[in-house]
């Protein structure tokens, strides 16, 4: 069950990278600092992404994560936002497997006062599979808090997207076995750009 919401959480990660800058008022990405950056973001997990299961079995499941996506709005009067192209998980424990069925999209909100963001992801589903028993979980976001992207004023190198969130399940195998949401933690390293801020 962690696992499930894991994957999930993880693909609102890669969504949230792809959308890293962002204020209601005005979103604009820089890389390098001032410089306005509407190209390529690419992410990889620090360590494991850690799924927390809610149906009481207790199960955790671990996996690697990268991502891949790209700026597509932003600027005076819109939200940083994008669509994420590419998600994928491997190297995940306790036999289970993680397949993105659709990447979706996120949005970044400018903290005030701070070049970091606020993250929401729409529209990522993944489904979390046990090699042993055929027992499955669908997660989804929809318009889910995903956690914060911190920019590279305060790691003092690549930008991060810090997870805190909990994503709904929404299909798969029984409610029991599957719980009805997971929380994930975790933490994914943007390696292109070389560093990323959001400028309000």
């Amino acid at each position: 069950m962690k696992y499930h919401k894991m994957l999930g959480l993880l693909a609102l990660a890669a969504v949230a990278l792809l959308a890293v800058a962002a204020t209601a008022s005005a979103t604009t990405p820089t890389s390098p600092k001032g410089t306005v950056y509407t190209g390529t973001l690419k992410g990889s997990s620090e360590g494991h992404a850690i799924l927390h299961d809610t149906s009481g079995l207790g199960v955790t499941i671990e996996c690697n994560g990268s991502l891949e996506g790209k700026v597509e709005a932003h600027g005076s009067g819109a939200t940083a936002k994008g669509n994420v192209s590419t998600l994928s998980f491997s190297n995940c424990t306790n036999n289970w497997s993680v397949t993105t069925l659709k990447t979706g999209s996120a949005e970044v909100h400018n903290i005030a006062g701070t070049e970091n963001g606020t993250i929401t992801s729409t529209g990522a589903e993944v489904t979390t599979k046990q090699s042993t028993t055929g027992l499955h979980c669908i997660y989804s976001t929809s318009a889910t808090d995903f956690g914060t992207a911190t920019s590279s004023t305060v790691t003092g190198g690549n930008a991060t997207v810090d997870i805190s969130a909990t994503v709904s399940r929404t299909g798969g195998s029984s409610g029991f076995f599957c719980g009805s949401a997971a929380s994930l933690t975790g933490s994914y390293k943007l390696t292109t750009p070389a560093t990323a801020y959001i400028d309000a």
